[in-house]
């Protein structure tokens, strides 16, 4: 009897533990700020034994991305929606089963607060694809954005000029003693 109450408070300790969902596509940052240029990166690890050879990432409506991280080893092309802008991303490569791909872009976030979803397929080497477009807590989770007036404003790209950059509240260096504002290399 011992041991059956052993097992069985094992099986629910088990069982209360998250998913395996923390090794699903992941995307940073967790919140941004309405109408702000943010970087977005997101971490792909493979899941399998057969290697990742190609990622699709919807972007999600409102969201605007202007600029791209060259990611080594790995080709970028995007389809455009409707509206002529940027709907879906596409990389190529080849990713080890081991490994794990780290993309980026600047992109702004809509002015609304809420939840965006940025769903992905990954495709392996034999074919077979991972679709992770579910909702939060699902087995196949996209990963999801919170844009809320709550998050500091990044203004990644200086693209935003009623944000000021985080570099700007530094004092500017003075030169002294009537010499070359200039840098010698």
């Amino acid at each position: 009897m011992r041991k059956l109450l052993t097992m069985l408070t094992t099986a629910a300790a088990l069982a209360l533990l998250p998913a395996a969902a923390s090794a699903h596509v992941q995307v940073t940052p967790a919140k941004a700020a309405p109408d702000d240029a943010v970087l977005f990166e997101f971490l792909m690890p493979n899941e399998r034994e057969q290697s990742t050879v190609s990622v699709a990432l919807k972007i999600p409506d409102g969201v605007i991305p202007f600029s791209f991280e060259a990611t080594p080893g790995w080709t970028r092309t995007t389809e455009l929606d409707g509206s002529g802008g940027v709907g879906v991303v596409r990389w190529k490569g080849r990713l080890a089963s081991d490994g794990f791909v780290r993309f980026a872009m600047l992109a702004s976030t809509p002015p609304t607060a809420g939840p965006i979803a940025w769903k992905a397929v990954q495709t392996y080497s034999d074919g077979v694809k991972s679709s992770w477009i579910g909702a939060p807590g699902s087995e196949n989770p996209a990963p999801v954005t919170e844009i809320t007036k709550t998050a500091a404003a990044q203004n990644a790209g200086g693209e935003n000029s009623s944000v000021a950059p985080a570099s700007s509240s530094a004092e500017q260096p003075q030169a002294s003693g009537g010499g070359s504002q200039t840098l010698a290399i």
